[in-house]
Protein backbone atom coordinates (compact mmCIF):
# COMPACT_ATOMS: atom_id res chain seq x y z
CA UNK A 1 0.00 0.00 0.00
CA UNK A 2 1.14 3.69 -0.69
CA UNK A 3 1.23 5.73 2.67
CA UNK A 4 1.09 9.49 2.32
CA UNK A 5 2.00 10.58 5.75
CA UNK A 6 1.83 14.09 6.98
CA UNK A 7 1.22 15.53 10.80
CA UNK A 8 -2.54 15.76 10.56
CA UNK A 9 -5.95 17.01 8.52
CA UNK A 10 -6.92 20.37 10.04
CA UNK A 11 -10.57 22.00 10.15
CA UNK A 12 -8.50 24.72 7.57
CA UNK A 13 -6.20 22.89 5.39
CA UNK A 14 -3.42 24.36 3.33
CA UNK A 15 -2.12 23.61 -0.12
CA UNK A 16 0.18 20.58 1.13
CA UNK A 17 -3.22 19.33 2.82
CA UNK A 18 -5.35 19.85 -0.20
CA UNK A 19 -2.65 18.05 -2.63
CA UNK A 20 -2.16 14.61 0.01
CA UNK A 21 -5.55 14.40 -0.10
CA UNK A 22 -5.92 14.45 -3.73
CA UNK A 23 -3.43 12.21 -4.25
CA UNK A 24 -4.78 9.79 -1.97
CA UNK A 25 -8.53 9.96 -3.30
CA UNK A 26 -6.41 9.52 -6.79
CA UNK A 27 -4.59 6.14 -5.98
CA UNK A 28 -7.98 4.64 -4.57
CA UNK A 29 -9.81 5.62 -7.43
CA UNK A 30 -7.28 4.13 -9.67
CA UNK A 31 -8.07 1.02 -7.33
CA UNK A 32 -4.22 1.41 -6.01
CA UNK A 33 -4.79 1.29 -2.28
CA UNK A 34 -3.36 4.14 -0.40
CA UNK A 35 -4.03 5.61 2.70
CA UNK A 36 -3.11 9.66 4.77
CA UNK A 37 -1.23 9.02 7.51
CA UNK A 38 -1.72 11.47 10.50
CA UNK A 39 0.58 12.04 13.51
CA UNK A 40 -0.99 14.41 15.64
CA UNK A 41 -4.21 13.49 17.74
CA UNK A 42 -7.41 15.00 16.37
CA UNK A 43 -10.44 13.82 17.55
CA UNK A 44 -12.35 15.64 14.82
CA UNK A 45 -10.34 13.87 12.23
CA UNK A 46 -13.34 12.05 10.32
CA UNK A 47 -15.13 15.12 9.71
CA UNK A 48 -12.05 17.49 8.59
CA UNK A 49 -11.35 14.32 6.90
CA UNK A 50 -14.50 13.94 4.88
CA UNK A 51 -14.39 17.90 4.27
CA UNK A 52 -11.36 16.87 1.95
CA UNK A 53 -13.55 14.04 0.46
CA UNK A 54 -11.49 11.09 2.13
CA UNK A 55 -13.41 8.42 3.76
CA UNK A 56 -12.83 6.47 7.38
CA UNK A 57 -10.77 3.81 5.35
CA UNK A 58 -8.70 6.32 3.78
CA UNK A 59 -7.04 7.91 6.99
CA UNK A 60 -5.17 6.18 9.48
CA UNK A 61 -4.16 7.67 12.44
CA UNK A 62 -1.44 6.93 15.21
CA UNK A 63 -3.67 7.77 18.15
CA UNK A 64 -6.90 5.71 16.82
CA UNK A 65 -4.10 3.02 15.42
CA UNK A 66 -3.36 2.50 19.54
CA UNK A 67 -6.70 3.04 20.86
CA UNK A 68 -8.12 0.32 18.03
CA UNK A 69 -10.86 2.83 17.02
CA UNK A 70 -9.39 3.09 13.31
CA UNK A 71 -12.95 1.65 11.78
CA UNK A 72 -15.65 2.42 14.04
CA UNK A 73 -18.89 3.72 12.98
CA UNK A 74 -20.58 7.42 14.04
CA UNK A 75 -22.64 7.28 16.71
CA UNK A 76 -23.75 11.02 17.88
CA UNK A 77 -24.34 11.56 21.85
CA UNK A 78 -27.00 14.30 22.33
CA UNK A 79 -26.35 16.08 25.51
CA UNK A 80 -30.18 15.33 26.64
CA UNK A 81 -29.57 11.67 26.19
CA UNK A 82 -25.68 11.36 27.85
CA UNK A 83 -25.60 8.69 29.80
CA UNK A 84 -22.54 9.59 31.96
CA UNK A 85 -24.18 11.90 34.05
CA UNK A 86 -27.42 11.02 36.31
CA UNK A 87 -29.78 14.11 34.97
CA UNK A 88 -32.60 12.62 37.56
CA UNK A 89 -30.01 13.91 40.37
CA UNK A 90 -28.06 16.79 38.72
CA UNK A 91 -30.22 19.53 36.91
CA UNK A 92 -28.51 20.40 33.50
CA UNK A 93 -28.80 24.40 32.54
CA UNK A 94 -28.74 25.38 28.49
CA UNK A 95 -26.69 28.35 28.40
CA UNK A 96 -27.53 28.69 24.65
CA UNK A 97 -25.66 26.81 21.81
CA UNK A 98 -22.29 26.44 22.93
CA UNK A 99 -22.41 24.29 26.70
CA UNK A 100 -24.93 23.37 28.87
CA UNK A 101 -23.77 22.96 32.80
CA UNK A 102 -24.83 20.18 35.72
CA UNK A 103 -25.58 21.78 38.73
CA UNK A 104 -26.64 20.83 41.96
CA UNK A 105 -27.16 22.52 45.33
CA UNK A 106 -26.41 25.69 43.59
CA UNK A 107 -22.59 24.76 42.64
CA UNK A 108 -21.89 24.04 39.12
CA UNK A 109 -20.19 20.41 39.11
CA UNK A 110 -19.51 20.16 35.45
CA UNK A 111 -19.67 21.91 31.92
CA UNK A 112 -20.60 20.10 28.39
CA UNK A 113 -19.34 21.66 25.99
CA UNK A 114 -20.87 21.22 22.58
CA UNK A 115 -18.74 19.63 19.73
CA UNK A 116 -18.05 22.26 17.32
CA UNK A 117 -19.94 22.50 13.74
CA UNK A 118 -23.41 20.49 15.48
CA UNK A 119 -26.44 21.26 17.74
CA UNK A 120 -26.19 19.44 20.69
CA UNK A 121 -24.13 16.76 20.92
CA UNK A 122 -21.12 16.55 23.41
CA UNK A 123 -17.98 17.40 22.52
CA UNK A 124 -16.05 17.60 26.51
CA UNK A 125 -17.16 17.63 29.64
CA UNK A 126 -15.43 19.36 31.98
CA UNK A 127 -15.48 18.58 36.04
CA UNK A 128 -14.72 21.15 38.88
CA UNK A 129 -14.25 20.33 42.23
CA UNK A 130 -15.81 22.30 45.22
CA UNK A 131 -13.55 25.13 45.07
CA UNK A 132 -14.63 25.57 41.12
CA UNK A 133 -11.04 23.88 40.16
CA UNK A 134 -11.06 22.29 36.89
CA UNK A 135 -9.94 18.70 37.35
CA UNK A 136 -10.10 16.63 34.71
CA UNK A 137 -11.98 16.99 31.14
CA UNK A 138 -13.13 13.94 29.26
CA UNK A 139 -13.35 14.46 25.61
CA UNK A 140 -15.59 12.90 22.72
CA UNK A 141 -14.65 12.16 19.37
CA UNK A 142 -16.89 13.39 16.10
CA UNK A 143 -17.58 9.23 16.22
CA UNK A 144 -19.69 9.65 19.60
CA UNK A 145 -17.31 7.76 21.95
CA UNK A 146 -14.88 8.76 24.99
CA UNK A 147 -11.85 8.94 23.34
CA UNK A 148 -9.05 11.09 25.91
CA UNK A 149 -9.16 12.32 30.00
CA UNK A 150 -7.27 15.48 30.74
CA UNK A 151 -6.24 16.05 34.08
CA UNK A 152 -5.50 18.94 35.15
CA UNK A 153 -3.18 20.30 38.35
CA UNK A 154 -4.52 22.95 41.02
CA UNK A 155 -3.11 25.74 38.83
CA UNK A 156 -5.58 24.60 36.40
CA UNK A 157 -2.54 23.59 33.59
CA UNK A 158 -2.65 20.28 32.02
CA UNK A 159 -0.84 17.48 34.11
CA UNK A 160 -1.67 14.32 32.07
CA UNK A 161 -3.50 13.55 29.23
CA UNK A 162 -4.77 9.46 28.77
CA UNK A 163 -6.26 7.96 25.70
CA UNK A 164 -8.54 5.26 25.77
CA UNK A 165 -9.67 2.34 24.16
CA UNK A 166 -13.73 1.84 23.29
CA UNK A 167 -13.52 -0.25 26.69
CA UNK A 168 -12.33 2.97 28.51
CA UNK A 169 -8.86 1.26 28.94
CA UNK A 170 -5.82 3.39 29.27
CA UNK A 171 -3.51 2.69 26.36
CA UNK A 172 -1.01 5.66 26.22
CA UNK A 173 -0.97 8.61 27.94
CA UNK A 174 1.15 11.52 28.05
CA UNK A 175 2.58 13.29 30.54
CA UNK A 176 3.12 17.52 30.38
CA UNK A 177 5.56 19.56 32.27
CA UNK A 178 6.95 23.53 32.38
CA UNK A 179 10.00 23.30 29.87
CA UNK A 180 11.74 27.19 29.82
CA UNK A 181 8.40 28.46 31.26
CA UNK A 182 6.46 26.39 28.16
CA UNK A 183 3.83 23.54 29.28
CA UNK A 184 4.39 21.29 27.18
CA UNK A 185 4.29 17.50 26.91
CA UNK A 186 7.21 15.84 28.00
CA UNK A 187 6.58 11.81 28.26
CA UNK A 188 4.36 9.01 25.59
CA UNK A 189 3.47 5.80 27.54
CA UNK A 190 2.23 3.08 25.35
CA UNK A 191 0.81 1.05 27.26
CA UNK A 192 -0.02 -2.99 27.17
CA UNK A 193 1.22 -2.73 23.42
CA UNK A 194 1.11 -6.38 22.55
CA UNK A 195 1.41 -7.41 26.07
CA UNK A 196 4.31 -4.40 26.79
CA UNK A 197 4.85 -1.13 27.47
CA UNK A 198 7.09 1.53 25.94
CA UNK A 199 7.93 5.05 26.79
CA UNK A 200 9.16 7.62 24.43
CA UNK A 201 10.75 10.81 24.67
CA UNK A 202 8.91 12.45 21.75
CA UNK A 203 5.76 12.37 19.82
CA UNK A 204 7.83 11.66 16.56
CA UNK A 205 9.65 8.94 18.36
CA UNK A 206 6.08 7.51 18.91
CA UNK A 207 5.03 8.30 15.40
CA UNK A 208 8.14 6.56 14.06
CA UNK A 209 7.38 3.31 15.90
CA UNK A 210 4.05 3.45 14.62
CA UNK A 211 5.11 3.69 10.94
CA UNK A 212 7.85 1.33 11.53
CA UNK A 213 4.91 -1.64 12.71
CA UNK A 214 2.99 -0.66 9.32
CA UNK A 215 5.66 -1.38 7.44
CA UNK A 216 6.32 -4.60 9.35
CA UNK A 217 2.71 -5.76 8.66
CA UNK A 218 2.69 -4.76 5.21
CA UNK A 219 5.71 -6.18 3.07
CA UNK A 220 5.16 -3.92 0.18
CA UNK A 221 4.67 -0.34 2.12
CA UNK A 222 6.17 2.65 0.17
CA UNK A 223 6.06 5.71 2.51
CA UNK A 224 5.86 9.23 0.86
CA UNK A 225 6.39 11.92 3.47
CA UNK A 226 4.45 14.73 2.45
CA UNK A 227 5.06 17.59 5.58
CA UNK A 228 8.72 18.62 6.46
CA UNK A 229 7.85 18.21 10.26
CA UNK A 230 7.84 13.82 9.27
CA UNK A 231 10.70 13.89 7.06
CA UNK A 232 13.50 12.11 9.51
CA UNK A 233 10.75 9.69 10.91
CA UNK A 234 10.13 8.62 7.58
CA UNK A 235 13.48 8.50 6.26
CA UNK A 236 14.27 6.06 9.21
CA UNK A 237 11.41 3.73 8.58
CA UNK A 238 13.57 0.11 8.27
CA UNK A 239 11.19 -2.03 6.41
CA UNK A 240 9.40 -0.09 3.65
CA UNK A 241 9.64 -1.00 0.16
CA UNK A 242 10.61 2.48 -0.22
CA UNK A 243 10.79 5.98 0.97
CA UNK A 244 10.08 9.33 -0.96
CA UNK A 245 9.68 12.98 0.13
CA UNK A 246 7.26 14.98 -1.68
CA UNK A 247 8.09 18.88 -1.63
CA UNK A 248 5.09 21.30 -2.17
CA UNK A 249 6.86 24.66 -1.76
CA UNK A 250 9.78 26.07 -2.91
CA UNK A 251 12.82 24.25 -0.52
CA UNK A 252 15.02 27.30 -0.71
CA UNK A 253 15.03 31.40 -1.22
CA UNK A 254 16.71 33.46 -4.48
CA UNK A 255 20.16 32.95 -3.80
CA UNK A 256 20.13 29.29 -3.57
CA UNK A 257 19.76 29.23 0.59
CA UNK A 258 18.00 26.15 1.45
CA UNK A 259 15.55 26.78 3.99
CA UNK A 260 15.44 25.06 7.40
CA UNK A 261 12.52 22.78 6.92
CA UNK A 262 14.03 21.39 4.24
CA UNK A 263 17.54 20.14 5.42
CA UNK A 264 17.33 17.03 6.34
CA UNK A 265 15.85 16.01 3.00
CA UNK A 266 19.65 16.93 1.56
CA UNK A 267 21.54 15.57 4.26
CA UNK A 268 20.35 12.68 4.01
CA UNK A 269 22.57 9.76 4.19
CA UNK A 270 22.87 6.82 0.87
CA UNK A 271 19.34 4.09 1.16
CA UNK A 272 17.98 6.75 3.90
CA UNK A 273 15.30 7.97 0.85
CA UNK A 274 14.51 6.76 -2.68
CA UNK A 275 13.93 10.18 -3.98
CA UNK A 276 12.80 13.73 -4.05
CA UNK A 277 9.09 14.99 -5.69
CA UNK A 278 9.10 17.96 -6.79
CA UNK A 279 6.02 19.19 -9.07
CA UNK A 280 8.01 21.16 -11.74
CA UNK A 281 10.66 19.91 -13.87
CA UNK A 282 12.72 23.29 -13.27
CA UNK A 283 12.55 23.11 -9.77
CA UNK A 284 14.09 19.17 -10.27
CA UNK A 285 17.29 21.33 -12.55
CA UNK A 286 17.43 23.78 -9.40
CA UNK A 287 17.84 20.96 -6.85
CA UNK A 288 20.14 18.57 -8.52
CA UNK A 289 22.41 21.27 -9.76
CA UNK A 290 22.69 22.17 -5.89
CA UNK A 291 22.51 18.28 -4.65
CA UNK A 292 23.98 15.98 -7.88
CA UNK A 293 23.95 13.41 -5.60
CA UNK A 294 20.02 13.90 -4.75
CA UNK A 295 17.71 11.30 -6.78
CA UNK A 296 14.88 14.10 -7.66
CA UNK A 297 11.86 12.88 -9.80
CA UNK A 298 8.72 15.09 -11.03
CA UNK A 299 4.74 14.32 -10.42
CA UNK A 300 1.82 16.90 -10.87
CA UNK A 301 1.08 18.52 -7.10
CA UNK A 302 -3.13 19.02 -8.03
CA UNK A 303 -5.49 16.87 -9.98
CA UNK A 304 -8.60 18.76 -12.15
CA UNK A 305 -11.89 16.77 -11.83
CA UNK A 306 -13.03 16.43 -15.93
CA UNK A 307 -16.61 17.51 -14.96
CA UNK A 308 -14.88 21.05 -13.91
CA UNK A 309 -12.87 21.32 -17.73
CA UNK A 310 -16.32 20.56 -19.20
CA UNK A 311 -17.89 23.14 -17.69
CA UNK A 312 -17.41 26.58 -19.58
CA UNK A 313 -18.48 29.83 -17.84
CA UNK A 314 -18.79 32.90 -19.96
CA UNK A 315 -17.28 36.64 -19.11
CA UNK A 316 -20.50 37.57 -18.92
CA UNK A 317 -21.93 34.78 -16.12
CA UNK A 318 -19.02 36.35 -14.02
CA UNK A 319 -19.25 39.17 -11.53
CA UNK A 320 -17.98 41.89 -13.46
CA UNK A 321 -14.88 42.84 -12.65
CA UNK A 322 -14.00 40.83 -10.09
CA UNK A 323 -10.33 39.72 -8.81
CA UNK A 324 -9.87 36.81 -6.24
CA UNK A 325 -6.55 36.16 -4.35
CA UNK A 326 -6.88 32.52 -3.34
CA UNK A 327 -4.82 30.38 -0.72
CA UNK A 328 -3.07 31.34 2.81
CA UNK A 329 -2.86 34.34 4.41
CA UNK A 330 0.73 34.61 5.26
CA UNK A 331 3.22 37.10 4.78
CA UNK A 332 5.09 34.84 1.99
CA UNK A 333 2.39 35.10 -0.26
CA UNK A 334 2.09 38.51 0.05
CA UNK A 335 -1.63 39.49 -0.09
CA UNK A 336 -0.80 43.01 0.83
CA UNK A 337 1.09 42.99 -2.49
CA UNK A 338 -2.30 42.33 -4.02
CA UNK A 339 -4.22 45.10 -2.51
CA UNK A 340 -1.76 47.18 -3.68
CA UNK A 341 -1.87 45.90 -6.85
CA UNK A 342 -5.70 46.24 -6.72
CA UNK A 343 -5.58 49.80 -5.57
CA UNK A 344 -3.59 50.59 -8.82
CA UNK A 345 -6.52 49.27 -10.72
CA UNK A 346 -9.49 50.51 -9.06
CA UNK A 347 -8.19 54.15 -9.68
CA UNK A 348 -8.55 52.77 -13.36
CA UNK A 349 -12.05 50.42 -12.80
CA UNK A 350 -13.88 52.21 -9.92
CA UNK A 351 -16.57 48.88 -9.72
CA UNK A 352 -14.09 46.65 -9.59
CA UNK A 353 -13.95 43.89 -6.52
CA UNK A 354 -11.25 41.97 -5.00
CA UNK A 355 -11.73 38.68 -2.93
CA UNK A 356 -9.55 37.07 -0.81
CA UNK A 357 -10.09 33.42 0.39
CA UNK A 358 -7.83 31.13 2.53
CA UNK A 359 -7.08 30.72 6.18
CA UNK A 360 -4.65 32.54 7.92
CA UNK A 361 -2.35 32.13 11.43
CA UNK A 362 -1.55 35.45 11.07
CA UNK A 363 -4.54 37.56 12.42
CA UNK A 364 -2.60 40.52 12.66
CA UNK A 365 -1.25 40.30 8.96
CA UNK A 366 -5.17 39.92 7.86
CA UNK A 367 -5.97 42.66 10.40
CA UNK A 368 -3.29 45.03 8.87
CA UNK A 369 -4.51 44.44 5.09
CA UNK A 370 -8.12 45.49 6.18
CA UNK A 371 -6.68 48.68 8.12
CA UNK A 372 -4.92 49.42 4.40
CA UNK A 373 -8.06 48.76 2.89
CA UNK A 374 -9.91 50.81 5.22
CA UNK A 375 -7.46 53.69 4.80
CA UNK A 376 -7.42 53.53 0.50
CA UNK A 377 -10.77 54.36 0.81
CA UNK A 378 -11.41 50.44 -1.04
CA UNK A 379 -13.02 48.58 1.99
CA UNK A 380 -15.98 48.69 0.74
CA UNK A 381 -14.63 46.98 -2.66
CA UNK A 382 -12.65 44.38 -0.91
CA UNK A 383 -14.09 41.12 0.31
CA UNK A 384 -12.00 39.09 3.23
CA UNK A 385 -14.24 35.85 2.93
CA UNK A 386 -14.45 32.83 5.09
CA UNK A 387 -12.25 29.63 4.55
CA UNK A 388 -14.49 27.52 2.06
CA UNK A 389 -14.22 23.72 1.59
CA UNK A 390 -13.33 21.93 -0.96
CA UNK A 391 -17.48 21.97 -2.14
CA UNK A 392 -17.93 25.39 -2.65
CA UNK A 393 -14.58 26.45 -4.30
CA UNK A 394 -16.26 26.09 -7.77
CA UNK A 395 -18.52 28.91 -7.21
CA UNK A 396 -15.51 31.56 -6.15
CA UNK A 397 -13.51 30.52 -9.64
CA UNK A 398 -16.53 30.48 -11.32
CA UNK A 399 -17.69 33.95 -10.33
CA UNK A 400 -14.46 35.25 -10.69
CA UNK A 401 -12.87 37.12 -14.13
CA UNK A 402 -8.75 37.43 -12.80
CA UNK A 403 -6.64 35.41 -10.34
CA UNK A 404 -3.97 37.63 -8.90
CA UNK A 405 -0.76 35.68 -7.70
CA UNK A 406 1.90 37.71 -5.80
CA UNK A 407 3.78 35.26 -3.76
CA UNK A 408 7.38 35.56 -3.02
CA UNK A 409 8.04 32.06 -4.36
CA UNK A 410 5.82 29.07 -5.86
CA UNK A 411 6.55 25.72 -6.97
CA UNK A 412 3.31 23.65 -7.88
CA UNK A 413 1.22 26.61 -8.09
CA UNK A 414 -2.07 24.42 -7.04
CA UNK A 415 -4.15 27.73 -6.77
CA UNK A 416 -3.36 28.86 -10.21
CA UNK A 417 -4.03 25.64 -11.58
CA UNK A 418 -7.56 25.44 -9.99
CA UNK A 419 -8.49 28.46 -11.23
CA UNK A 420 -6.80 27.74 -14.81
CA UNK A 421 -8.79 24.84 -14.85
CA UNK A 422 -12.51 26.50 -13.75
CA UNK A 423 -11.25 29.15 -17.36
CA UNK A 424 -10.13 31.97 -15.24
CA UNK A 425 -6.97 33.98 -16.28
CA UNK A 426 -3.84 34.69 -14.31
CA UNK A 427 -1.46 37.33 -14.14
CA UNK A 428 1.12 36.04 -11.53
CA UNK A 429 4.40 37.67 -10.29
CA UNK A 430 7.46 35.69 -11.90
CA UNK A 431 9.21 33.21 -9.24
CA UNK A 432 11.49 30.50 -9.73
CA UNK A 433 10.81 26.61 -10.10
CA UNK A 434 8.42 27.50 -13.08
CA UNK A 435 5.22 29.66 -13.03
CA UNK A 436 6.33 30.86 -16.41
CA UNK A 437 5.84 27.59 -17.66
CA UNK A 438 2.59 27.30 -16.05
CA UNK A 439 1.39 30.84 -16.79
CA UNK A 440 1.99 31.40 -20.56
CA UNK A 441 1.82 34.95 -22.21
CA UNK A 442 -1.12 35.89 -24.09
CA UNK A 443 -2.15 32.06 -23.81
CA UNK A 444 -3.81 31.70 -20.51
CA UNK A 445 -2.75 34.76 -18.58
CA UNK A 446 0.28 37.03 -18.09
CA UNK A 447 3.29 36.81 -15.99
CA UNK A 448 4.82 40.10 -14.64
CA UNK A 449 8.31 41.21 -12.71
CA UNK A 450 8.51 40.37 -9.36
CA UNK A 451 6.74 43.19 -7.11
CA UNK A 452 6.07 45.16 -10.21
CA UNK A 453 2.77 46.27 -9.02
CA UNK A 454 2.06 48.89 -11.57
CA UNK A 455 2.62 45.91 -14.17
CA UNK A 456 -0.15 43.89 -12.32
CA UNK A 457 -3.03 46.35 -12.63
CA UNK A 458 -2.41 46.97 -16.42
CA UNK A 459 -2.41 43.33 -16.93
CA UNK A 460 -5.66 43.02 -15.45
CA UNK A 461 -7.27 45.65 -16.64
CA UNK A 462 -6.65 44.82 -20.07
CA UNK A 463 -7.98 41.17 -19.62
CA UNK A 464 -11.22 43.14 -17.99
CA UNK A 465 -11.36 45.46 -20.59
CA UNK A 466 -10.70 43.33 -23.51
CA UNK A 467 -13.81 40.57 -23.76
CA UNK A 468 -11.82 39.19 -26.82
CA UNK A 469 -8.96 38.67 -24.75
CA UNK A 470 -10.64 37.56 -21.41
CA UNK A 471 -12.03 34.72 -23.82
CA UNK A 472 -8.62 33.74 -25.40
CA UNK A 473 -6.99 33.47 -21.90
CA UNK A 474 -10.13 31.96 -20.77
CA UNK A 475 -9.86 29.00 -23.12
CA UNK A 476 -6.30 28.67 -23.05
CA UNK A 477 -6.40 28.66 -19.17
CA UNK A 478 -8.50 25.32 -19.10
CA UNK A 479 -6.28 23.53 -22.14
CA UNK A 480 -3.36 24.04 -19.64
CA UNK A 481 -5.37 22.83 -16.76
CA UNK A 482 -6.21 19.27 -19.18
CA UNK A 483 -2.31 18.06 -18.29
CA UNK A 484 -3.23 18.04 -14.55
CA UNK A 485 -6.40 15.30 -14.94
CA UNK A 486 -6.43 12.18 -13.20
CA UNK A 487 -5.39 9.48 -15.36
CA UNK A 488 -2.24 11.67 -16.42
CA UNK A 489 -1.29 12.56 -13.08
CA UNK A 490 -1.85 9.41 -11.42
CA UNK A 491 0.40 7.94 -14.29
CA UNK A 492 3.10 9.89 -12.82
CA UNK A 493 2.82 8.91 -9.81
CA UNK A 494 3.08 5.19 -10.67
CA UNK A 495 5.79 5.86 -12.83
CA UNK A 496 7.82 7.10 -9.54
CA UNK A 497 6.09 4.81 -6.74
CA UNK A 498 5.62 2.09 -8.50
Amino acid sequence: MKYFVSRGIYTLNSGTEHAQAQRTRLFNQQNDPAQYVTMDYNRLWLRDAQRVELDSEQVLNMYDYFQGTTQIPTVPVPVREFKQLPFDEYQLVDHGPDYYTVDHAGRQLARINILPGTVGLVGDVEYYDRFDNLVSRDNYDWRGFKSSIDYFHPDGSLGVRRFLNLAGEVVLENVYMNVADQLQPTMWKLIGYHGQDYRFDSQEDLFLFFLNEIAEQDDKAVMVADHRDVDLMVMQVEKAQSRWLAFHGAHADHHGNVYAAYTPAFQAEPGEIDGIIVPTVQQQTAIQGQFPETPVYVAADTVVDAKILSNTVSKNKRTPDHVIFSGRLESDRRPDEALAAFLRLFDQLPDATLEYRGYTNDHQLLGRLKQMAQHMGIAEHVIFGDYLPDTAMDNFYNQAQVLINTAYDEAGGISVIEAMAHGVPVVAYYTDYGIENLVENNVNGFVVTNGDQVQMARRVKQILQDPDLWQKLSRGAQQTAQAYQARTVYQQWKNILG
